[in-house]
């Protein structure tokens, strides 16, 4: 377990790569304590064997050689699986890793062929463990003319070291990932911990407990979590919508965000729009993108909120609201009906038409299945437009595109256009930027092109070549881009996240409406602007370059200043109006959130809203 420990540390390094070496050695010392709970339950059935049944176990090696192969084989799977994925999710996996291999937006045949020497490793190292498991028992309880004291006495040794074990101490609450973060560093925890540890100490996925930062009035006075709409009186004339959310097209890969090469067409593009320099996503995972985006929930459960036990909680999402207000709604995802839970939960929270992989014309779609999961960008794309055509007008359109998911497929034609960079998602962001060129291409051609109002943000990030993606800023980072005839291009410094994007929407559109959640309009002048998370079991709130991170007991454990040109973070003293000012509305918005959650009150009609 150790030595897994040491190969995830050194596949995600940049993780903690301003941590000291001294630091990350005791990280790892430590993580032999939080592996004690996984020796208890993971190879119970082999210290019962060997402990109680001894004399057999002497007899019947092969039986020995089996539970410790059994338990030690999901223990090494498992971190050996996210000591891949875990650069993609800059976190340790949950629960919520079973069903990435269920679902169909993930091939594990995929997986496994690309990653196959890991595989074998894994193997490999199942079958050392095999092979020098001990023989024998341990010969101290059924031995010949065992007395009933000395019975007694083995069997509460073993009950009590068993117990210890199993709880990893005497904490109040047995061990769980949660305490890593009392002996190490919070950006180390991961380190500290395991896979399989954070599977067992949240089994059934991830519980709210409800906050007790301040009085939930003052918490909703800051938070102010009604939107009402267009603050523009003139809104007879109504735009249509379309929001192209981009698979992992973080800011990272883009030349006009970062100077890369990977967005020729965004680069010239963004000239054109009104460009958020600092947008971030509010999760992590695509999953996390839909609550955050439509109704303006930030990722701040640690797993993800369609995975849990509240996604089945009442709200509205913003299909529904603009559905209200007269528009007719549709959101498209070119991979399986299903896939990540969007279209349940989407039908579940309001009016909208769902278009997934069934619905794509059966003649198109031989040519144009990327062979794993999905519709290639391009085509399903320009697909989406002709059903934009066919919808009545006005409409509110959202689509999700998918070639920059893993395995980061092309077009068999296109395959030599596109030049590789120094990741493998570099060559399916090029793709991914060529389909939106030949989309807008398209789009030109209708007739209700001028009408329209398009927004381009992504998902969340991926894979980064710098130390500072993997910063508790960086990590998060996304651009937002709005378009439309009447838009005046302009670069905006404020920070904003995916939760702004629907008011944003409601004020340059003139829509009006109730939508409750945590965004608020970016081109109000008395929003200052910032944006929420949950990443190591902190929460975080970033105005750029500011970055806040609070446990859930209101303490502060990181304020620091994160430029994106500098590889290390500049500590801050906690003090001073712009820190009490953060500090305040995190603790406000967290109070809020937990009660919300909790009590099944988000997007329930508030006191005073009609």
């Amino acid at each position: 377990m150790s030595i897994s420990r040491v190969f995830w540390g050194i596949f995600n390094q940049e993780i903690f790569a301003a941590a000291e070496k001294f630091e990350i050695f005791m990280a790892i010392l430590w993580g032999v304590f939080f592996d004690l709970p996984l020796l208890a339950y993971f190879f119970l059935p082999l210290w019962i064997w060997m402990v109680f049944f001894s004399s057999r176990a002497a007899k019947h090696p092969w039986v020995s050689r089996l539970l410790m192969l059994l338990g030690a084989s999901p223990i090494i799977i498992l971190n050996g699986i996210d000591t891949a994925y875990s650069r993609i999710s800059g976190r340790r996996s949950g629960t919520e890793l079973f069903s990435l291999f269920t679902d169909p937006a993930n091939s594990t045949g995929q997986y496994i062929a690309e990653y196959w020497p890991g595989m074998l490793l894994l193997f490999a190292v199942m079958f050392l463990v095999y092979r020098f498991t001990p023989r024998g028992g341990l010969s101290v309880y059924n031995s010949v003319g065992l007395q009933w004291r000395r019975a007694l006495l083995v069997f509460l040794t073993f009950v009590s070291v068993w117990i210890f074990s199993a709880r990893g101490g005497f904490h109040l609450k047995p061990l769980c990932t949660l305490h890593a973060g009392l002996y190490v560093r919070p950006e180390l925890t991961l380190l500290t911990v395991s896979t399989p540890l954070n599977i067992i100490s949240m089994p059934g996925g991830e519980e709210v407990p409800e906050a007790t930062l301040m009085d939930l009035k003052i918490a909703e006075d800051i938070v102010k979590p009604v939107f009402f709409g267009s603050r523009n009186t003139n809104s007879a004339h109504k735009h249509n919508i379309v929001l192209v959310i981009v698979e992992s097209l973080g800011r990272d890969y883009t030349g006009f965000l970062n100077g890369k090469p990977y967005t020729p067409f965004l680069d010239t593009f963004s000239r054109h729009c009104i460009n958020f320099r600092y947008c971030y996503a509010n999760g992590t995972r695509s999953m996390e993108m839909v609550p955050s985006i439509f109704c303006g929930m930030p990722g701040m459960i640690e797993t993800h909120y369609l995975n849990s036990g509240y996604a089945g909680n009442s709200m509205e999402n913003a299909f529904n609201v603009f559905s209200k207000a007269g528009y007719s709604t549709a959101f498209f995802h070119g991979a399986a009906n299903g896939t990540m839970f969007f279209q349940g939960f989407l039908q579940q929270t309001g009016r909208v038409r769902y278009y997934g992989r069934n619905e794509y014309p059966r003649e198109d779609f031989d040519r144009d299945f990327d062979g794993n999961w999905g519709i290639f960008d391009e085509p399903y794309l320009h697909y989406f437009l002709k059903c934009c055509d066919t919808m009545k007008k006005p409409f509110f359109s959202a689509v999700f595109t998918l070639s920059s998911h893993h395995p980061y497929k092309v077009p068999a034609h296109l395959n030599n256009k596109f030049q590789k960079g120094k990741l493998p998602i570099h060559k399916s962001i090029r793709y991914a930027d060529y389909a939106l060129q030949s989309f807008f291409a398209k789009a030109r051609q209708y007739a209700w092109f001028d009408n329209t109002l398009f927004v381009i943000t992504g998902d969340h990030t991926s894979y980064g070549e710098e130390d500072y993606f993997y910063s508790p800023s960086g990590h998060f980072e996304i651009p937002l881009l709005f378009y439309g005839k009447n838009i005046k291009p302009k670069v905006a410094d404020k920070t904003v996240s995916q939760c702004d994007i629907v008011p944003a929407i409601m004020d340059l559109t003139g829509v009006k409406g109730v939508f409750y959640g945590f965004g608020k309009n970016p081109f109000d002048s008395t929003y200052a602007g910032y944006s929420l998370h949950k990443e190591k079991n902190l929460y975080y709130i970033i105005r750029y370059p500011h970055v806040l991170g609070m446990d859930a007991d209101g303490s502060v454990k990181d304020f620091h200043l994160q430029y994106r040109n500098r590889k290390k973070p500049v500590m801050l003293k906690k003090v001073g109006v712009l820190y009490d000012s953060l500090l305040l509305t995190l603790k406000a918005h967290v109070q809020l959130f937990t009660h919300n959650v909790r009590k099944n009150k988000w997007f329930i009609k508030q006191p005073g809203v009609k």
